[in-house]
């Protein structure tokens, strides 16, 4: 159990070092607007994907249960 628990701070420490890490490299370097769009852009899309597949997935629950997206958004 106590390996357990010591993978799980160093798996911690090294995540919060590269986001350390990448936070550093955007504030230092000249392009950063750039880098900023881009991640944005790739963000947007995979917001995009996540909303379109939750979407799909209450739309075959709603299906199950008998109920139409019109309705169910009626009853909210």
């Amino acid at each position: 159990m106590k390996s357990y628990v010591d993978s799980k701070l160093l798996l911690g420490l090294l995540i919060g070092s590269a986001v350390g890490a990448a936070i550093g490299y955007l504030a230092a370097t000249d392009k950063k607007d750039q880098i900023v769009d881009e991640l944005s852009s790739f963000v947007g899309k995979i917001k995009e994907g996540f909303n379109a597949t939750v979407n799909k997935y209450k739309e075959k629950a709603q299906k199950a249960a008998g109920t139409t997206v019109e309705d169910a958004e009626v009853a909210e």
